[in-house]
């Protein structure tokens, strides 16, 4: 059925864990967890404390996982998962995966000296998606996370209620045994390929301007930003993965506003369309 499908094959009351550098196996996280969940999601009062204990997030195609951490957050970038043949725990009906990352993508929190407070990290079993609230320096965050299955996009959104707060860097690293970085291009863009491997990461403040470096890209004294990451494995999607963001959003700077709430809506149509909630909270409920 694809989650959406990391989601509907990997459910939200399982844990991830990442195994040696070449893979990585979703386990079931204790059932405390899952009885945590208020009516319409499931809420953690901190970041997950380990690997094992991450959100899988996914539409199908692209695969990844989140902890929330507000310092420093790492992005595991899978492109395909083989279903085992047998439960982790027999004992413990569920799905267990195994993969090979391609690609990890890093979000780097800057001025994050003061610690995070009043922290949540929320999953809305409506659509899939992780919410992460906190407060530093006096100001608050959100920071919403989503794989899209209409626009196959993994999408950040963040945002703070005190203008000129947001800071944070992004790189986009491949596991290649040579941990090639990608390139910066277009100051908004960064880009990494290979023969059969493909990413790109837009990103989008909405009102200043991206610090360009040779691999990565910062943004300062923000308010809110947005975040788009494509990856592929098909040699022709590979060809038209620079126009993905055109074809969304046209040839300039798009409006970063509507770009965003048009992400999100179809988001979340297509997971009301394809059952996504009734199936979670069964998952919930066992």
């Amino acid at each position: 059925m694809g989650i959406q499908t990391a989601i509907l094959e990997s459910p939200p009351c399982q844990g991830s864990h990442h195994g040696a550098d070449e893979g990585m196996r979703w386990t079931l996280v204790l059932p405390l967890l899952c009885h945590l969940a208020m009516a319409d999601d499931l809420t953690f009062p901190s970041p997950a404390p380990s690997p094992e204990l991450t959100i899988p997030l996914g539409n199908g195609a692209l695969f990844t996982s989140i902890g929330g951490d507000p310092k420093y957050e790492t992005f595991p970038l899978f492109t395909d998962l083989a279903k085992a043949e047998q439960p982790v725990d027999p004992k413990k009906p569920g799905l267990n995966f195994t993969g090979t990352s391609r690609a990890v993508f890093t979000l780097d929190w800057l001025d994050d000296e003061a610690p995070a407070t009043n922290y949540r990290h929320r999953l809305n079993l409506t659509d899939g998606t992780s919410v992460v609230t906190f407060k530093r320096g006096g100001a608050g965050f959100t920071w919403t996370t989503f794989i899209s299955k209409p626009d196959d996009l993994l999408v950040l959104h963040l945002r703070t209620d005190k203008p000129g707060s947001l800071n944070f860097r992004v790189q986009l690293t491949a596991k290649d045994g040579k941990e090639t970085k990608a390139k910066v291009e277009d100051r908004r863009m960064l880009v990494l390929q290979d023969k059969d491997f493909a990413a790109r990461a837009w990103v989008y403040p909405m009102e200043s301007e991206v610090t360009p470096g040779e691999n990565e890209i910062t943004v300062k004294g923000e308010g809110e930003a947005l975040v788009l990451l494509a990856v592929t494995t098909d040699k022709e999607h590979i060809l038209h993965l620079p126009d993905r963001i055109k074809a969304l959003a046209g040839e300039d700077h798009p409006d970063t506003f509507a770009l965003w709430t048009g992400l999100l809506k179809r988001h979340s149509e297509n997971a009301r369309a394809s059952g996504l909630e009734d199936y979670l909270k069964k998952i919930r409920n066992k």
